[in-house]
């Protein structure tokens, strides 16, 4: 910052203006980092005072108390003591100071002070018109001691601007431009602080100004192409440094020359980049962009690029930053509806369009993108409400009609939403094979899209393609464990796959599958002659063979003459999920009895 001001840093703090008999009430309130009065204060959670500047500068590099070296977070260890505790403030606002300007003879209280300096109608002795200028001094004393006086006021100024209070410095360097209009560095000193707050128009305008009177000003050349790239205005900047170089010389303004080329050049292959269809090259040139600018315009074509691949996160959150900084930034608005619309936020890209509007009557593209979201809206209520009455082809031809109306990138969650959606309604019409390819749509736009993978679980069921089935879930469970869609889908994909695994009974005992208890028993009877393992012993492993069929038939035998077990059989449950359920009602049962509330024949 010190490179921003003419003059070099100063001290922080006020210096010099405690009145006598002060100092002991002003020791609580010394920065122990400048040892001044503190100016700006903060109070850390450690309860100790500092100025704004200072501990800011001190917690860059090490981010604990100067004091009592308490770790303190740079962002929230401290606060304004004005807030922080307003007991101490009062007490400081009361300390009797004066005014630091040689000649000045106000003196009143701390709260006073900033007020006192800052005043248009104070330190202005002197200046062309005014009521104290000295009538009986020369012209050449006039001019001299008007100049004496505006240099303490940019002295006085670049002590604020060393404090970041650039509102109170911008209004010391004005004082200073009104007694000396003159002088181009106090224009372009307060452009300086102009920068500093993001007011580019005027940072440009005193630049303009201080050219005006030295057209070799090199920082005024500098700070004005500055300025000009971060209103974005980059050709601008580019022709106003080849000003300075013809005014100045090649090499002073060498770096600033090729920075902004470069910048010139990044925004207009970017945005070629763009409008040829290669969003992934367009956000390469974007961001290189914002390396060397924060610029409103580069960050919104890094939007643009952003989502023209669908990505939507990012750009939410710098349209918000930019509306936040300036709330009458239109593009700003109809790129955050675009990113919401991707978003599949219907309602509030139809709101932020609504404030584009308003705005920008006139704005071409807000107006499409209206339209397509009210379109797209109608689509989506329309399919709905064929699939709440069960008119899943309907509900499917609107799902379509909403994907050609939405024209969504690949990766947005727009397209994942709405192919989630038609692939349900395919799975409805046992369109499998459309099932699975929305499905795999969906998954590719979002890779965490839950709807999807449990509708392809459900498609793959129907194909009897269990086991598939189940180890895409086993991964999916890692992440969304919690989800209780996706949990109900991996334990039905673990039963569809256990079932499947499981022997079937009734073909090995060789009778159908309403075979009474008699039947079932003859069939065993019959079956277990035919594969006991001492009919079976020509080889070790024809015995083995027959044993394990031997031990099947026990257990065919064990479920299906067994009511309760051969309902749980034919409901699809496996031998060990048969005896974990009755064992589980035995548990049931056996705690009931406990109770004692069946023993006087029955329950109430």
């Amino acid at each position: 910052q010190g490179q921003l001001l003419a003059g070099g840093r100063l001290s922080m703090g006020l210096e010099g203006v405690l009145l006598d008999g002060q100092d002991n009430h002003a020791a609580e309130f010394t920065c122990a980092i400048c040892c001044s009065l503190v100016d700006a204060p903060l109070l850390t959670r450690c309860q100790h005072i500092f100025c704004l500047a200072c501990l800011q500068d001190w917690l860059a590099t090490k981010p604990s108390c100067p004091t009592c070296s308490l770790e303190l977070d740079p962002r929230h260890g401290a606060g304004e003591l004005r807030l922080a505790s307003p007991l101490a403030w009062r007490v400081l606002g009361r300390l009797r100071v004066k005014c630091p300007l040689q000649g000045c003879t106000w003196h009143g209280e701390y709260t006073g002070l900033s007020d006192h300096m800052t005043s248009s109608d104070t330190h202005q002795a002197g200046a062309a018109g005014s009521a104290t200028e000295d009538g009986g001094a020369s012209p050449r004393q006039q001019s001299a001691a008007r100049l004496q006086q505006a240099e303490q006021l940019k002295a006085a100024g670049n002590s604020k601007f060393e404090q970041r209070i650039y509102r109170d410095a911008f209004a010391l360097y004005s004082k200073a431009i009104n007694l000396a209009p003159e002088v181009p560095t106090y224009r372009l000193n307060r452009a300086a602080t102009s920068f500093m707050t993001a007011d580019y128009d005027s940072c440009i305008d005193d630049c303009a100004d201080a050219l005006r009177l030295d057209p070799a000003l090199v920082k005024a050349h500098k700070r004005l192409a500055k300025a000009l790239i971060e209103r974005g205005e980059l050709e601008k900047a580019a022709a106003a440094l080849d000003a300075g170089v013809a005014a100045c010389g090649g090499e002073v303004l060498a770096e600033e020359v090729r920075t902004a080329t470069q910048l010139c050049e990044w925004q207009r292959e970017g945005e070629l980049a763009l409008e040829q269809g290669n969003a992934t090259l367009a956000r390469t040139f974007f961001a290189n962009a914002l390396q060397k600018t924060s610029a409103v315009r580069c960050r919104l074509s890094l939007v643009r690029a952003e989502l023209a691949l669908g990505l939507c996160d990012r750009a939410l959150r710098t349209t918000r930053e930019v509306i936040k900084q300036d709330a009458n930034a239109s593009e700003a608005y109809v790129l955050r509806a675009l990113a919401l619309f991707y978003s599949a936020d219907l309602d509030q890209a139809h709101k932020h369009l609504k404030a584009a509007l308003r705005l920008d009557p006139d704005d071409a593209e807000a107006g499409r993108t209206m339209k397509k979201v009210r379109k797209l809206e109608r689509h989506v209520d329309a399919a709905k409400q064929a699939a709440f009455s069960r008119n899943f082809e309907d509900a499917a031809r609107e799902y379509t009609q909403a994907l050609e109306t939405a024209s969504a990138p690949q990766h947005a969650p727009l397209s994942a939403s709405l192919y989630a959606d038609r692939a349900a309604t395919w799975l409805r019409l046992k369109d499998f094979d459309a099932t699975l390819k929305d499905c795999a749509v969906a998954i590719y736009a979002q890779d965490d899209c839950t709807r999807a993978f449990v509708t392809r679980a459900s498609a793959l069921h129907h194909l009897g393609r269990h086991n598939e089935a189940l180890q895409m879930l086993e991964g999916l469970m890692q992440t969304f464990g919690q989800d209780t869609q996706v949990s109900a889908a991996y334990k039905r994909a673990q039963f569809e796959v256990r079932k499947e695994r499981r022997p079937d009974y009734y073909a090995l005992l060789a009778v159908p599958s309403v075979a009474s208890t008699l039947e079932i028993k003859a069939g065993y009877k019959q079956r277990a002659l035919e594969c006991h393992p001492d009919k079976n012993c020509e080889t070790e492993e024809a015995r083995a063979a027959a044993e394990a069929q031997f031990k099947l038939l026990g257990e065919a035998l064990e479920v299906l003459s067994d009511d309760v077990k051969r309902k749980l059989y034919n409901e699809g449950y496996d031998k060990a999920a048969i005896e974990e359920r009755v064992q589980a009602a035995n548990r049931a049962a056996s705690n009931h009895d406990k109770d004692g509330c069946c023993r006087g024949g029955g329950c109430s």
